[in-house]
């Protein structure tokens, strides 16, 4: 007798940034449909959006982990807050999805957080204390964990770098015994591989570019490491 295995439905949870008076004033919002819960929470001292952004996924983490949700996923319509590194890092950490989601498609978060908060002040200063402390503790774990993705990176590198060699020569053989006649005409046979060289270097520039922009953020961490001592 077959068992047929169930697959838990993802929690998902929406979250958003609303600022008010030029944007000298955010609220953040977070709205779970599983629950049909709606929290809304006044920022202080916040002034700009990517970050007001960033604290609503913190906040929603927050969440998740206050009532120990599992399977969840969090989507919010701000491309910086989705791959802000230490988010990016405490979703890997906790094994929380997140995605980026066109704004139409976050229409009850964006209303939500335009209403009245539904959290008090102190709710605000929890928040930024969680923040403070990821940010604090994290640092370095994350140095630790970017270092050995570049060090995986650069042996990838080199590997599609040997294939890319071994095209070539399979090219330069097929091109020698198509001019010596020993066999028939292999044209098909190197413009396959010639577009296989092509998509190797592309995906080598793409290691290598993720590469220098984990260098940057792996940089500007221990030096704020460093202003710590």
């Amino acid at each position: 007798m077959k068992v047929e295995k169930t697959v838990k439905k993802r929690r998902l949870i929406y979250v958003d940034a609303s600022g008010k008076d030029d944007n000298t004033q955010f609220t953040i919002s977070m709205y779970d449909p599983d629950r049909n819960a709606t929290h809304i929470l006044a920022l202080k001292d916040i002034s700009d959006n990517n970050i007001a952004e960033g604290l609503a996924v913190f906040y929603a983490i927050f969440y998740i982990k206050k009532h120990n949700y599992s399977n969840c996923h969090i989507l919010c319509d701000n491309q910086s807050a989705v791959h802000e590194k230490y988010i990016v890092w405490l979703c890997k950490k906790y094994k929380i999805g997140i995605s980026w989601i066109p704004r139409e498609a976050n229409i009850v978060a964006d209303k939500v957080a335009k209403l009245e908060p539904t959290l008090k002040e102190k709710d605000w200063h929890t928040l930024k204390l969680f923040v403070d402390l990821v940010m604090e503790k994290d640092s370095s774990e994350i140095v630790q964990e970017e270092t050995k993705e570049i060090e995986n990176l650069k042996i990838k590198i080199e590997q599609l770098k040997s294939a890319v060699n071994t095209r070539n020569e399979k090219i330069s053989s097929l091109t020698n015994n198509s001019v010596k006649g020993t066999t028939q005409n292999n044209s098909g046979d190197v413009k396959n591989l010639k577009s296989e060289i092509e998509k190797l270097k592309i995906s080598i520039d793409i290691k290598n570019q993720k590469i220098s922009n984990q260098s940057v953020q792996i940089n500007a961490l221990r030096a704020k490491i460093d202003n710590k001592k």
